[in-house]
């Protein structure tokens, strides 16, 4: 019976390790495709005039001309330039290939023409505007989501300024829930295979964010909605290298009354304003970490069955990191790199590693009237 009683054990704990890393592949798929279908898709408008010729600026004799750069209000965009009075907006037109309205200095007008565009503003000065459309693309959406996996505009134009979308925040953010009373749950975990995974993903380059396996000092941050208790274990990183073992080194755990966001500290409570020096600090580098969340839920929530989580980390300039083990540069197909871990009956740690494949028809971007996919469909894993 003995023996019947394990080898039941056994299959248990493997129909868990599969259903759990299933799951939290689908989470990853279904977030990572959310954020890249969320805009109005790649459309690649034309470049800022570089010479705009404004006559009549300060008196009827005064001629300036202007360089135009692009101008981001959260909504549109526009192209703006400065002359000696005031400030210039130009707005795009359908197509975002010519422009529809000029605006200075309260006056808003009708531009006109094909290849040169003109008008008159009704400012004080009756301000004539002039200048050639231009012809070729700026590689800039059209409302700075290019829906395309990489936080730039494309793959040769970031944004202006600084700016980056949220095409990759599926990369850098793992989202999940724990049932209550179902024991830890391994929220996340870091190990040669899943570095390797991420550091290989050519979207997450750029210098925009860093891979987790080229930081040695790190920081977690958790915001988690409900009473939950934390585990966060070391494992030897050369044996699992070497034999695929999960030996402990050191762990510690907490509990808690109540939810949270903030960065783990070193007694694993959290902090919304600590500073680096007072964090936890963690080598992803060279060491293997799990962290484990549990919820059993008190009298103030017995009618909740699960809490929610996000994680997102840090290095030590404060750039965000590649957490999440996704390979979505291929055409067609989204790739996740599953790894989970259950504690057993004699508190031994048992894992799962393999990837999870899906297909990805959802839309990579539309660049100059050219389709590079089709919209978000069904999928399936493969094992």
């Amino acid at each position: 019976m003995d023996i019947l009683s394990s080898n039941l054990d056994l299959q248990n704990y493997d129909t868990l390790l599969h259903a759990n890393i299933s799951e939290k592949a689908e989470l990853a798929f279904k977030y990572d495709i959310s954020l890249n279908t969320n805009g109005s898709g790649f459309v690649d408008t034309i470049q800022c005039p570089s010479a705009v010729t404004m006559s009549g600026t300060i008196d009827s004799t005064t001629i300036e001309t202007i360089a135009t750069a692009p101008y981001f209000n959260n909504t549109l965009l526009y192209c703006s330039g400065s002359t000696a009075s005031g400030n210039l907006l130009l707005q795009y037109g359908s197509g975002f290939t010519t422009y529809a309205t000029g605006s200075y200095l309260g006056s808003v007008i009708a531009l006109t023409g094909t290849t040169v565009l003109t008008g008159t503003f009704t400012d004080g000065s009756g301000t004539y505007i002039s200048f050639t459309v231009p012809t070729d693309y700026s590689g800039l959406d059209s409302n700075y989501n290019s829906d395309d996996y990489r936080p730039i505009s494309s793959l040769n134009t970031p944004y202006p300024a600084g700016y980056t979308d949220d095409d990759d925040l599926g990369r850098r953010i793992l989202y999940g829930y724990v049932k209550k009373d179902a024991g830890w749950y391994s929220a996340f975990n870091i190990n040669t295979p899943l570095r390797k995974y991420i550091a290989s993903n050519t979207f997450n380059t750029g210098g925009y964010s860093e891979v987790i396996g080229a930081t040695a000092t790190g920081y977690i941050r958790l915001d988690i909605d409900n009473p939950y208790n934390i585990k966060i274990v070391e494992f030897d990183k050369t044996i699992f290298e070497q034999t695929k073992e999960l030996r402990f080194v050191s762990g510690s755990e907490a509990s808690f009354s109540t939810g949270g966001i903030g960065w783990i500290m070193p007694n694993l409570s959290l902090s919304g304003t600590a500073p680096a020096s007072d964090r936890r600090v963690f080598d992803f580098q060279n060491r293997d970490y799990a962290l484990f969340l549990s919820f059993s839920g008190n009298i103030l929530n017995s009618a909740i069955d699960f809490l929610k989580y996000q994680i997102t980390m840090a290095n030590a300039s404060g750039s965000g990191l590649y957490i999440v083990p996704l390979d979505d540069t291929g055409f067609g197909m989204i790739k996740h790199l599953g790894f989970d871990i259950v504690i057993d009956s004699e508190q031994d740690y048992r894992y799962k590693q393999f990837e999870v494949v899906r297909e990805n028809t959802a839309l990579p971007l539309i660049e100059n009237g050219c389709l590079f996919g089709a919209y978000f469909g069904s999928g399936c894993l493969f094992y």
